[in-house]
Parts: C-alpha cells; structure tokens; sequence
C-alpha cells in the first residue's frame, strides 16, 4: 500500500478500536466494533430504532434483516423507502446502517 492508504488504515483501525467506539455488537454471528446512535422516528420511550457505523472491512454488504445484537437484543437491518433515513450510507470506508428492534406497528 501507498503511504496514504497506510495512514488511512491506521486512521480506521484507531477509530473503530474499542477506545472510540460504543464497544462491540454482534452483526450476523461476527463480533465487531461499532458506534451507535440510538433515536430516530417513532422511538417512543424506549428506541426502537438506531444507526450503527462499522468499518466496511467488517461488514463488506449490508443487507436488509440482518441480524444484529447489541447488549443481548436482537436488531434487524431496515428499509423503508419512503424516508432517507432509512437508507444505507456508503460514509467511504464505513457504512451507516440503519436497524429496527421492534417491528411491530407503535399505537401509541
């Protein structure tokens, strides 16, 4: 590698080490290390929605409904096409992927 991509490695690997990041989930049976942003529409009192950011290395194409555990609850890769939130981001070298934990419509 040139000595742009070494740094830009580097500068990955420290960033998603588990110093800078919201520790490790568990996204279709592999333990990586993510940042989580819990929120989003519709979250209620307890959020039903969130983005993890993970490093595309470890997550080379995300899919919708995969699975993923953070803290022993099962989250699921969502889709909606009406709202760009919604959308996988290509952030050029991570993802930001948008997961659902409870797909139950939210009466209240």
């Amino acid at each position: 590698m040139g000595a742009y991509k070494d740094a830009v490695a580097r500068a990955m690997e420290t960033w998603f080490s588990s110093e800078f990041t919201d520790g490790t989930i568990t996204y279709n049976g592999t333990e990586i290390y993510a940042r989580v942003r819990y929120g989003g529409k519709h979250t209620g009192s307890v959020a039903q929605t969130a983005v993890i950011e993970v490093q595309m290395s470890d997550v080379p194409a995300p899919v919708y409904r995969d699975e993923v555990v953070i803290a022993g609850a099962t989250w699921r890769v969502f889709r909606d096409s009406g709202s760009r939130e919604a959308d996988i981001i290509d952030d050029g070298g991570t993802w930001k992927i948008p997961i659902k934990r409870d797909e139950r419509p939210n009466l209240t």
